[in-house]
C-alpha cells in the first residue's frame, strides 16, 4: 500500500512541475507577443502618367530584371546615417524588394502609356522585339548632410533584340526631402524620387524605340 501511495505523490509532484513551467512558457509567450512591434508594409504608388497621344505601335517590350546591390534585395526599408553607416528598419518593410518593385513599377507605367502591344516580364514564353535592362542603384533614406530625404538611383538601357545593339542608355539620381522625420513621411519622399526618375527615363524609352521604328521603315522602302 506504501509503494502504491509513494508512487501517486512522486506523479502528482512530476505534473505539478509540468503544470508550473507550462503556465511559466505560456507567460513568457503571451508578454513576449504583446511586446512585439505591428511589421508595417509599404509599396510604391505614383500617379500615372499621360496617355501616349501617337497610336500605339507594334512593338512589343520586354523588362530584364533589375540589377541591385545586396541591400536592395532585402525587404526592410533601409537607412543610411552616414555615407558609410547604414541600417534597417526591422518592423517597416516594402511589399517586395525595391529591386522588384521598380521593375514592377517600370511596366506598369509603360502599359499605361499604351504605346507598346505588349509589356512582358522577362523572361517570357514568348519573343520581344526590344528590352530595357537596367540597375537599381539606390533605394533609401539618408539621414546625413542636414535633412532626411528619400534617395533613388536607376540607370537604364534599351537593346533592341535582332542584332542586340544598344540603342540607348542613361541614368537618373534624385533625393527629395521627407516632410517628417516618421517613416511613413520617408516613404512618400521615395514614392516622389521614383516617380521623378521614371518620368525623366521611361518617355526617352518610348521615343527611342519610335525612332528606331521609322529608320526601319525607311530602310525597307
Amino acid at each position: 500500500m506504501k509503494n502504491g501511495e509513494s508512487g501517486w505523490n512522486v506523479s502528482a509532484s512530476s505534473l505539478g512541475r509540468l503544470f508550473r513551467v507550462g503556465m511559466l512558457g505560456a507567460i513568457l509567450a503571451t508578454v513576449s507577443c504583446g511586446s512585439l512591434p505591428k511589421t508595417n508594409y509599404y509599396a510604391l504608388r505614383m500617379a500615372p502618367p499621360p496617355s501616349a497621344q501617337d497610336s500605339k505601335s507594334a512593338a512589343v517590350l520586354g523588362i530584364e530584371r533589375l540589377g541591385a546591390p545586396e541591400v536592395l534585395r532585402d525587404d526592410r526599408v533601409v537607412y543610411y546615417e552616414s555615407p558609410t553607416q547604414l541600417n534597417y528598419y526591422q518592423y517597416h518593410r516594402w511589399s517586395s524588394d525595391p529591386a522588384t518593385m521598380v521593375r514592377e513599377s517600370i511596366s506598369r507605367r509603360l502599359r499605361q502609356t499604351a504605346a507598346f502591344s505588349d509589356v512582358r516580364l522577362l523572361p517570357a514564353p514568348d519573343p520581344v522585339d526590344y528590352l530595357i535592362r537596367g540597375r537599381l542603384l539606390n533605394f533609401e533614406e539618408t539621414d546625413f548632410d542636414g535633412a532626411v530625404k528619400g534617395h533613388v538611383a536607376l540607370e537604364l538601357s534599351l537593346v533592341r533584340i535582332r542584332d542586340r545593339k544598344t540603342l540607348w542608355s542613361a541614368g537618373r539620381e534624385v533625393s527629395i526631402a521627407a516632410q517628417g522625420k516618421d517613416v511613413p513621411a520617408v516613404i512618400a519622399a521615395l514614392n516622389t524620387a521614383s516617380d521623378q526618375v521614371l518620368n525623366e527615363l521611361l518617355p526617352v524609352v518610348e521615343a527611342q524605340v519610335k525612332q528606331d521604328l521609322q529608320q526601319g521603315a525607311k530602310t525597307s522602302q
